[in-house]
C-alpha cells in the first residue's frame, strides 16, 4: 500500500463545496459558464457572443487568434476574480478532501480557484501540513507560481528558496487548438507528474470533472498516464458527480480508465473510499477486495464548523503514521 492514491478535482469539486458561494457569496463559475458568469459577453466581438454564452473557452480560442488584445484582457479579469474567491472561515469541503489523503497521496486538479492551497495553508498553521498529499495544478491556478530555472513551485508572491527570484504566475487560459502542455513551465511539470503518478497509482478517484470536448488533448495525456486499462486488473476507479447524474453516460466517459467491473460511482465524496475510509482507502481496499476481510466504515464526519475540531479527529489517523514511519 505504498502506492499513491490519485484523487482528480474538477469544477465541480469547488461547486459542492461552495454552493452557496466564497467566504463573502461569490459564486464559482464553472468553466463554460465563465463569460456569462463574469460578465463578460460584451467584450467578446458580436460574432463570438453567443458562443461565449455557451462554450467559454471555445470562444476565448478563437478570440486569442484573432484579437490577442482583447484576449489577454479577458485573461486578466478571469484571474482577477478568481484570485479573489476566499473559503469560508469554517470547516469545509476542501479541508476534508486535504485531510483525506496521506503524503505518499496526490490531488490533481484543473481548478483556477485557490481553495484548495487556501485550505492547505490554513491546516499547516493547525499543525498537519506535513501530513497532507502533494498537489499538481493541471491547468495552472491562481495562487501557484513556478521558477523556470530550479524547475520548483510556490505560492504566487513569494521567492525560489534557491535564486531569491520572485515564483513566476501560472498561465490559466490556452487556445484549446493549442493547449501547451510542454511550455517548460509549471504546466508542463505539473503533467509529467501527473502522468507518472497515474501509472503507479493503487486506486483512481475522479471528482467533479466531466471531461469536456474541449479538454481532448488533456484527457489523452491522462490516458497515457493511466495506460491500458486491461492491464489495471487490481486497481479500482470510482467516479464522484452530482446527484442523479447519468451513470450510464459516466461510465462511458471515463470507460478508458475502467477495468471491467472494477468501478463505482457516488453521489457526494462523503460516500466515497476516501469519505469512508480517510487515510485509509488501500488498507480499506486491499482487505475488502483481496482478503475477503471487510471492515466497518470510518466516516469523515459532516457535522464540524470547528476546523480545529476536525483536524482533531484526524490527529489519532495522523499520530500512527507518525509512530508507524508510514509503515502501515
Amino acid at each position: 500500500m505504498g502506492k499513491p492514491h490519485v484523487l482528480l478535482l474538477g469544477a465541480g469539486t469547488s461547486k459542492a463545496a461552495l454552493s452557496k458561494g466564497d467566504k463573502y457569496g461569490n459564486q464559482v463559475p464553472l468553466l463554460r459558464d465563465v463569460a456569462q458568469d463574469l460578465n463578460l459577453i460584451d467584450q467578446f466581438p458580436e460574432s463570438l457572443q453567443e458562443l461565449a454564452r455557451q462554450d467559454f473557452e471555445a470562444a476565448y480560442s478563437r478570440l486569442a487568434v484573432s484579437m490577442a488584445s482583447t484576449a489577454k484582457v479577458i485573461e486578466d479579469q478571469v484571474s482577477h476574480y478568481f484570485s479573489g474567491l476566499q473559503l469560508p472561515d469554517t470547516a469545509n469541503l476542501y479541508d476534508a478532501i486535504n485531510l483525506s489523503l496521506r503524503e505518499k497521496d496526490v490531488i490533481l486538479t484543473f481548478n483556477w480557484d485557490p481553495f484548495l492551497l487556501q485550505s492547505r495553508i490554513r491546516l499547516a498553521k493547525l499543525g498537519v501540513g506535513r501530513h497532507l498529499p502533494q498537489l499538481f495544478f493541471l491547468h495552472g491556478n491562481v495562487l501557484a507560481g513556478f521558477c523556470r530555472q530550479h524547475r520548483t513551485s510556490g505560492l504566487v508572491g513569494r521567492r525560489c528558496s534557491q535564486c531569491h527570484e520572485l515564483f513566476e504566475p501560472s498561465r490559466l487560459l490556452f487556445p484549446v487548438e493549442r493547449k501547451d502542455y510542454q511550455d517548460g513551465g509549471l504546466i508542463e511539470r505539473e503533467w509529467e507528474a501527473a502522468r507518472y503518478y497515474l501509472k503507479n497509482c493503487f486506486m483512481f478517484t475522479i471528482f467533479g470533472y466531466s471531461a469536456p470536448k474541449t479538454d481532448v488533448e488533456a484527457v489523452k495525456l491522462l490516458k497515457d498516464g493511466w495506460g491500458d486499462p486491461q492491464s489495471r486488473d487490481m486497481e479500482q476507479t470510482e467516479i464522484i458527480s452530482r446527484p442523479g447524474a447519468d451513470e450510464e453516460q459516466l461510465r462511458e466517459t471515463w470507460k478508458p480508465f475502467i477495468h471491467t467491473h472494477h468501478y463505482e460511482i457516488h453521489d457526494s465524496f462523503y460516500e466515497s473510499w476516501l469519505g469512508n475510509h480517510p487515510r485509509r482507502s488501500g488498507e480499506a481496499y486491499w482487505n475488502q477486495y483481496w482478503e475477503a476481510k471487510f471492515v466497518s466504515d470510518n466516516p469523515i464526519p459532516r457535522s464540524f464548523s470547528d476546523l480545529q475540531s476536525l483536524v482533531d479527529w484526524f490527529n489519532p489517523l495522523i499520530e500512527v503514521e507518525r509512530t508507524k514511519a508510514g509503515g502501515l
